[in-house]
């Protein structure tokens, strides 16, 4: 290889290096762009379908428990995943397990704007009542 040859090679290698972020780990929490890694197709699948079960007029609850306990298996961390399970177990009206799901979602995100809207929703006094209420 020529020596401009191989200044051109280098160049386009140069070139097509990442310089930063992924296009697909980038995303918006609320209107804060940032940075994370692409989440496992089974466990936004099983989401997807936790969502649609909770979402649905009546709530599948049972459904949606089954669902994001799949989603979950697959990926322990994600605090958007606890916080949907613990919005699903406050809704069965079983305050100490959406604590206990709120405390783990912020424990992986303590920052995480939905997680901590949970959080103070359920150090509201008369918890049970808020749940029975959605229901």
């Amino acid at each position: 290889m020529s020596l401009p040859r191989a200044v051109l090679a280098l160049a386009l290698v140069s070139a097509c290096a990442r310089t930063g972020p992924s296009s697909r780990t980038l995303h918006y929490i609320d209107k804060t762009l940032v940075s994370s890694s692409p989440v496992d197709h089974r466990a936004y699948a099983a989401y997807i379908q936790a969502r649609v079960a909770l979402d649905a007029e009546p709530a599948d609850l049972a459904r949606a428990l089954q669902q994001i306990d799949l989603a979950l298996r697959y990926d322990r961390d994600d605090p958007h995943l606890w916080t949907t399970r613990g919005e699903i177990e406050l809704r069965l009206g079983d305050v100490d397990a959406a604590r206990r799901s709120s405390a783990r979602a912020l424990a992986f995100g303590p920052e995480y704007p939905p997680a901590l809207q949970l959080a103070a929703q359920l150090q509201l006094p008369g918890g049970r009542q808020v749940a029975e209420a959605r229901r």
